[in-house]
């Protein structure tokens, strides 16, 4: 089709690249509005940042101590406060001994701070944390608080709105490079799925919705490190997630569809099909939603009313799938860590 032709991106096949990324983004904050933008939305995380950032504080592939710690892909030097900005521009590109070693090591006697820049489902998130967590004088509440999401930050371009060739090139890319380009639903999609009986309602109506209801798994599953299932099934479409002795569900189960009158359900399931023997209560609390339950599966009911209808459905609902997914985490940790001590 002519209208997909190269994606109609202006950068389409031009930021892929890890470095080339860094590069333009970099360029981007000599742009007051977008500069400063920036600079917030590190700070909403962090120790508040200096108004007085400029451009010129900015610089890429900076050397530390002669390659003897690593090179920062994004450095910003302030006051005598140093800020190594380490970024991935894809899930799969796996880390260099210094990333985080390296860093590390360099912050413990310099007046410096460290940030990741990656994208939701980067692959080695786990190693960033687990090596970080070495250095006792840092705690699981600040190495949260350094690791930044491309998506948020898009997120955050978009509603700023600023009107800018180069901003407008930037996003337009990252919201198809990261998996967030939007889909909406209709009115009348809408009012189907909330049982509604529709006037201009026609059988084309069904083969439409469903497309952009497993669009919506595929690119939520995607961002929170989901995996499509192998196995078709006249079940239902999801991605799925195997952490310790669960097996994490995401997408539409038609049974779940039909009993609870909503198409997108989150579902742990135990993966040797024994008895459920996760904290139900302690589930429920991650999310004030209805849930049900039986001795080898836990569901949660996506409410249609508040989540799907809302504009900003897929961060409700990759928020909740985190949430899970670091309880479910926790526990596996927890387990290993009993076995070893008994």
């Amino acid at each position: 089709m002519v209208s997909n032709y190269r994606k109609n991106i202006t950068l389409f096949n031009v930021l892929n690249q890890e470095i080339v990324f860094t590069e333009y983004f970099c360029n981007l904050l000599r742009i007051d509005e977008f500069r400063e933008l920036f600079i917030d939305f590190i700070g909403e995380k962090v120790l508040e940042l200096s108004d007085k950032i400029k451009y010129v504080n900015f610089n890429t592939e900076v050397s530390l101590e002669k390659d003897k710690y690593g090179r920062a892909d994004l450095f910003l030097e302030i006051n005598g406060e140093k800020f190594i900005f380490e970024i991935k521009n894809k899930c799969t590109t796996k880390l260099t001994e210094n990333q985080p070693i390296g860093y590390l090591k360099y912050l413990k006697d310099k007046n410096t701070h460290l940030f990741f820049l990656i994208p939701k489902a980067y692959n080695h998130t786990d190693e960033i944390i687990k090596e970080w967590e070495k250095y006792n004088e840092y705690d699981k509440t600040e190495i949260s608080n350094q690791i930044f999401y491309w998506q948020d930050f898009i997120s955050k371009v978009k509603e700023k709105n600023i009107e800018n060739v180069e901003i407008k090139m930037f996003y337009d890319f990252c919201e198809f490079w990261f998996n967030m380009q939007p889909i909406d639903l209709e009115d009348m999609e809408k009012e189907l799925l909330k049982g509604m009986i529709v006037n201009d309602f026609t059988n084309k109506s069904i083969p439409k919705l469903m497309k952009k209801l497993m669009m919506i798994v595929e690119q939520i599953g995607f961002n929170c490190g989901l995996k499509k299932s192998k196995e078709i099934s006249i079940e239902g479409f999801y991605y799925e997630k195997k952490i310790g002795d669960y097996i994490l569900y995401f997408g539409i189960d038609y049974d779940y569809w039909a009993s609870s009158g909503t198409p997108l359900s989150i579902i742990i399931q135990n993966k040797d099909g024994n008895d459920f023997e996760l904290d139900i209560e302690q589930l429920k609390k991650l999310d004030s939603i209805e849930t049900s339950s039986s001795n080898i599966y836990f569901g949660y009911c996506l409410d249609m009313e508040n989540i799907l209808l809302e504009d900003n459905y897929q961060n409700i609902i990759e928020s909740r799938l985190n949430n899970i997914k670091r309880y479910l985490k926790q526990k596996e940790s927890d387990s290993k860590r009993e076995l070893n001590l008994n």
